[in-house]
């Protein structure tokens, strides 16, 4: 058995040995590759959120994992400051979203959760941080025996896969299997597993207090979409939505409703470059502002929630009132789910298009054709934010223009007129 003092007596003479500070940075690159872990596990999660958000997690990550492959190949000063540097950086970043809020993505100045998995990521990095400024502050070295390397370097491994392996599991499928950015479909997979769907109690159950005058979110009804729609993705959204996932959708919610109640005023909405793209004067009206739309289209955010592409108005006896901020992708663009199923794009496949992006028609069994000049395409992905109570809550997947209408007379408004 060996004993601690055996461990701490300087090495006998002809004993293999090894440098004090290389051990040391063994013990640093094995915290730096479970941080790296961590940071490829949550990527496709958070492609799911926001594209630029996906990217860091795995720049990030292939510098913790390249970092801990060289300085245990060959460590130098250069390298430990590059260490502490770069994982300082992404401390910084994470105790910023979590007090300040997103700097930039769909829902700016939203603080983030905290979660067991990215607070040990945090611990991991602070801890390389600490290692790599006091080696570089520790001009003193000295050989120690090489079974000290190999009991310290076990030691850290053992704790640090237990604690890794905790972080996975605490964080769900989604931080093991999170689905990736891309395609309509491929971006609306839940990454989930089936175990994980909710039955119909399951989801009755799920209400979330907002700030808005729409309500509680509850689980959005896809059986109850109209015709002319469908869901953006093929593969039906039941799965539960994680703790994360729900704060997130009322982040949504709430956030979109502080960024977009000015545009109650009619005249402030018109000011900022919105028109009316379906007919004025009908009882639920869409305005769009091209000049936002075609910032997502040449590559910007869809849920840019200070910037909206889309508002809705219904026209009621007391005037137009602002029922819901709609998000628009680009065509065959990402539809990222902050919220998870709570969060889900559907699509108009009936819908005739003008050449500049105004809804001129319907196809349907009365009229087999668009009208002259306009063509029938299934629009991009798009989702509705409600600031109305409408049934289903604030991110209910849409609802009949009556109920809309009934919704909006029961909200207090700024004296408009017709939409």
């Amino acid at each position: 058995m060996t004993r601690v003092d055996d461990l701490n007596r300087p090495p006998d003479p002809g004993e293999p040995t090894i440098a004090r500070r290389r051990a040391t940075v063994y013990c640093l690159a094995i915290l730096s590759v479970a941080a790296a872990v961590i940071h490829f596990a949550v990527a496709g999660e958070h492609f799911q959120e926001y594209w630029l958000f996906g990217v860091f997690m795995l720049v990030v990550a292939g510098l913790q994992l390249s970092w801990s492959i060289v300085a245990s190949l060959r460590p130098s000063a250069l390298l430990l400051w590059s260490g502490a540097v770069i994982n300082a950086g992404v401390v910084a970043v994470y105790i910023v979203t979590r007090t300040v809020g997103d700097v930039v993505g769909p829902t700016p100045h939203a603080v983030e959760p905290f979660g067991f998995g990215d607070g040990l990521c945090t611990v991991l990095e602070a801890v390389v941080v600490a290692g790599c400024a006091w080696l570089l502050l520790a001009r003193a070295d000295r050989p120690v025996r090489r079974r000290r390397l190999v009991t310290a370097s076990a030691a850290t491994a053992t704790v640090t896969a237990v604690l890794l392996s905790v972080a996975l599991v605490d964080g769900g499928p989604e931080m093991v299997m999170g689905g990736s950015g891309g395609s309509a479909a491929a971006s609306s997979a839940s990454g989930i597993t089936p175990a994980m769907h909710m039955s119909g109690l399951e989801t009755s159950r799920i209400k979330l207090a907002t700030a808005t005058p729409a309500g509680d979110i509850t689980m959005p009804d896809t059986s109850m979409v109209m015709p002319g729609m469908r869901m953006a993705s093929s593969t039906p959204c039941d799965a539960a939505p994680t703790a994360a996932q729900q704060k997130a959708a009322v982040s949504l919610v709430d956030t979109s409703w502080k960024e977009v109640r000015k545009y109650q005023s009619l005249a402030v909405a018109k000011a900022a470059g919105y028109r009316p793209v379906t007919p004025s004067g009908a009882p639920v009206v869409h305005y769009l502002n091209v000049a936002y739309y075609r910032a997502t289209v040449l590559g910007g955010p869809a849920l840019n929630i200070a910037e909206p592409q889309s508002l809705v108005y219904a026209n009621t006896p007391k005037g137009a009132v602002l029922v819901a901020a709609m998000y628009i992708t680009a065509p065959r663009g990402a539809t990222p789910r902050p919220g998870g199923c709570l969060t889900q794009w559907h699509v108009h496949t009936n819908l005739c298009l003008s050449g500049t992006l105004d809804v001129v028609g319907a196809v349907g069994p009365a009229n087999s054709a668009c009208p002259p000049g306009s063509v029938n395409r299934v629009t991009p992905p798009m989702m509705h934010i409600w600031f109305v109570p409408i049934p289903g809550g604030p991110t209910a997947i849409d609802a009949p223009n009556q109920q809309v209408v009934q919704a909006a007379e029961q909200v207090p408004a700024p004296a408009n007129g017709p939409a």
